[in-house]
């Protein structure tokens, strides 16, 4: 402790404590944001789709978009080429916006992207 003070008895019970807190804010703040970003990606998903089939975008419009946003935003991941082919495919996949909501923005991104992988129909997705 600062200035060779003694340590309070119930000091390591209060740090305790606070470390439990803390972990317990973060995770809450994880579990708000997961929903938001997953919604995001989706959106973002399904505007790719939109001007890929409306405007006749080809596949190299993902490689560009993903250099263009990692360099406006590079504090935040999951705009690499490979994970906007996810957030194309999550768009396809599921294209029901209420759907995307209410149920698959419950759960961790990369468990949407299991899903995908590991279950080809949208039947047994769903």
């Amino acid at each position: 402790m600062a200035n060779n003070l003694p340590i309070p008895q119930d000091y390591h019970d209060f740090l305790r404590e606070l470390k439990a807190r803390i972990l317990q804010a973060q995770v809450r703040a994880m579990i708000a944001v997961n929903p938001e970003l997953v919604l995001l990606y989706w959106q973002i998903g399904r505007d790719v789709l939109n001007r890929q089939q409306q405007r006749g975008w080809g596949a190299k419009v993902i490689d560009n978009l993903a250099a263009d946003l990692q360099k406006a935003f590079p504090e935040m991941k999951g705009f690499s080429p490979r994970n906007l082919k996810y957030i194309r495919s999550f768009a396809e996949s599921y294209p029901d916006e209420q759907f995307v909501q209410e149920v698959l923005a419950q759960i961790p991104w990369y468990h949407n992207i299991a899903l995908m992988e590991k279950l080809k129909s949208s039947e047994e997705r769903l």
